[in-house]
């Protein structure tokens, strides 16, 4: 019985430590000319259990073919996890997705509303965002300075009303007087999301997808094409 007793207060321990613990995503991204790296990092339980996702390529081939990216992804849980793939985003492939988001939709209770709450217990701790440019002529680097600015404040704005803000971004657009086309930024963010309010949270998101019938086999059944069962397959009308 003592053991027991002792088994279960160590799983309860285990638990609340877990629950206190914060899940950490760092996003850094920069281009520079035809240079383009974005990466992130995931980590959580006190740094336990980490997930990296580097892009080294994006590479805009033509307008039928679209984009090919290469993605590398990775993880602490098991060291053989290392893995490269290369997918292609196009017309077919955001049509795609614009069908399971549909979906996922229809086979859940305000999963809108979820993802607002979701979104709105995120805490950004650091956002920088740097950006270089010229157009080759003065006089239309000038106004595009003002248009840049306008764009980031106005994605900053909403973002702050999506997210928590803990400190103020860092926002730089910085007009480069040359008689050459150049653009460079560099994007950095740090952001939290306590683990026990992710839990909460995906018990809150089962419940609203079992109020839906047939909604736990439709995400099953989206989860196991996105594994690779549903290569090839056409998008169906809606």
């Amino acid at each position: 019985m003592w053991i027991t007793l002792a088994v279960i207060a160590v799983i309860l321990i285990l638990i609340a430590a877990a629950a206190m613990s914060n899940i950490i995503c760092t996003i850094r991204f920069s281009k520079e000319g035809h240079d383009d790296k974005a990466i992130v990092d995931i980590h959580m339980l006190y740094g336990m259990v980490r997930f990296h996702y580097e892009m080294p390529k994006l590479v805009f081939e033509n307008m039928k073919k679209g984009f090919l990216l290469k993605l590398e992804k990775s993880s602490n849980l098991n060291r053989n996890s290392g893995s490269t793939t290369h997918t292609r985003i196009n017309k077919k492939k955001t049509d795609l997705w614009a069908h399971e988001i549909r979906i996922l939709l229809r086979s859940t209770a305000s999963l809108k509303k979820w993802l607002q709450r979701t979104f709105s217990h995120v805490r950004v701790h650091e956002l920088n965002w740097s950006t270089n440019f010229s157009t080759g002529e003065a006089e239309w680097t000038a106004i595009a300075t003002g248009v840049l600015w306008s764009i980031k404040t106005t994605l900053i704005g909403w973002l702050s009303f999506q997210v928590r803000m803990k400190s103020s971004p860092r926002i730089y657009v910085i007009p480069v007087f040359k008689d050459e086309m150049l653009f460079s930024t560099e994007f950095y963010c740090v952001c939290r999301l306590s683990f026990g309010y992710a839990m909460y949270a995906a018990i809150i998101l089962l419940s609203r997808i079992l109020k839906v019938e047939g909604g736990l086999k439709k995400w099953i059944r989206l989860y196991r094409q996105r594994k690779g069962k549903g290569k090839g397959q056409k998008v169906p009308s809606v």
